[in-house]
């Protein structure tokens, strides 16, 4: 078992290049994605986002690394009080197209509507529409409710989610012709 303080000293600052080298180190020893998750989940900032943010690098170069993990992540995503790890774990998702068991599909697809729906930082709603456009591409009639949560709060709504929310509004439109 390795002790997570000693993850926690290895992430000592926030810098790229040390998060590239704690990657590189999780490439070398797969065995180090469980520490690094245990330490995400902890919700300890700031050791929770940047070991996070590590496992998003990961996934960068090797999805493979994580697809064991996908199911334990999407539980811990629903309990997930940092915005950061809410956001970098919610990237893992926008960046690949894993292979999601349905159960596992059913909650992060309920995780993203809550998201969405609810009081979140731009870049958690932003990542939501486009996990929530992937896993629902091929299905007209969650693709519409989708549009229409994004249609309504589009006029309100800042730059960044106004420009992800046209780009998937346009997507929609398209699929559904």
């Amino acid at each position: 078992m390795i002790d997570l303080s000693k993850i926690k000293e290895h992430l000592s600052d926030s810098s790229r290049k040390l998060a590239d080298l704690t990657a590189n180190m999780v490439f070398d020893e797969p065995s180090l994605v469980m520490p690094l998750l245990e330490v995400a989940w902890e919700d300890e900032y700031p050791w929770c986002q940047r070991a996070s943010r590590v496992l998003w690098i990961c996934n960068e170069k090797y999805p493979e690394l994580l697809q064991p993990h996908l199911s334990k992540i999407i539980r811990n995503l629903a309990g997930q009080k940092s915005e950061s790890v809410r956001r970098n774990f919610l990237k893992l998702f926008v960046d690949h197209d894993f292979r999601l068991k349905e159960k596992d599909s059913s909650m992060l697809m309920d995780l993203c509507f809550d998201y969405l729906n609810g009081s979140f930082s731009v870049g958690v709603k932003a990542y939501s529409m486009v996990v929530l456009y992937k896993l629902t591409k091929g299905i007209p009639e969650i693709q519409r409710e989708l549009y229409e949560i994004i249609e309504s709060q589009i006029d309100e709504a800042s730059a960044g989610f106004k420009s992800q929310g046209m780009k998937i509004m346009k997507k929609i439109t398209s699929d559904l012709r």
